[in-house]
């Protein structure tokens, strides 16, 4: 890869990073999921910055013979890992709001019944 290559890819993991981090500050991404962000982007940024270690990731982990394949299989690999993450995510909180209505129409029954028979003690 050129210099002007990854200059560029550093740059534009930069500011992804910027952006990252402002978003927690304003509160619209989860920390936790903002290590999550942070992990991979400074991970890319040293694989793509260290000529020997995209060399190595290219051809010894990912068997490719192009960089950007290596690269564009990786970013694949972290989009689909995130996705399924973010799937379990969804499962848990469908599964907690199914939960909390429950309990809700529980708690008008009661309620309701309360009132039913506040109101035949009355008579």
């Amino acid at each position: 890869m050129t210099l002007q290559g990854i200059l560029l890819l550093d740059l534009f993991g930069l500011v992804l990073i910027v952006l990252i981090i402002n978003m927690v500050r304003t509160r619209k991404l989860h920390p936790g999921y903002a290590v999550i962000w942070l992990l991979a982007l400074v991970g890319m940024i040293v694989i793509i910055s260290i000529p020997p270690l995209l060399f190595f990731v290219t051809q010894v982990v990912v068997g490719a013979i192009y960089p950007a394949s290596a690269l564009t299989l990786l970013a694949f690999a972290l989009v689909f890992g995130m996705l399924i993450f973010f799937s379990m995510q969804l499962s848990i909180i469908s599964a907690r709001q199914v939960e909390m209505a429950q309990k809700i129409a529980l708690y008008e029954l009661a309620e309701r019944e309360r009132k039913a028979n506040a109101a035949v003690q009355e008579k």
